[in-house]
């Protein structure tokens, strides 16, 4: 037993050091990922029309600008519900046009700009 548990002492130190290393790999990728939502911003106006719709900036992409959506909106209507969702073209701009329902149960519908990012990598 005695010679068993500075084996198994090592195997084990092996596997936790693993893990570490594989856990530091990972940091920078979520380091980016909290950098990129760090950096969107929300310019226009308050989400009611085309004219006035809410720009996302500073998002590269999809992966940034739909949770930049949400975020927004869960800041503006707490506890919303998204009724629906849709993609339109409005003087070569590029809107995502949300409908939601607030916790009041009034019908609301979101204008966002995402031609800043929509269709980007």
């Amino acid at each position: 037993m005695k010679t068993l548990l500075p084996i198994l002492s090592i195997a084990l130190c092996s596997g936790v050091c693993a893990v570490v290393q594989a856990a530091d790999a990972e940091l920078p990728q979520g380091l980016e990922k909290r950098e990129a939502r760090g950096r969107i911003t929300y310019e226009g106006g308050d989400g009611s029309s085309f004219e006035k719709a809410v720009v996302i900036v500073g998002a590269k992409n999809s992966m940034d600008g739909v949770p930049a959506e949400s975020k927004w909106l869960e800041k503006k209507y707490r506890n919303y519900v998204k009724l629906k969702q849709a993609l339109m073209k409005h003087e070569g701009k590029s809107f995502d046009v949300i409908t939601i329902k607030t916790k009041k149960g009034k019908e609301v519908v979101v204008y966002f700009d995402i031609s800043g990012f929509f269709g980007k990598n």
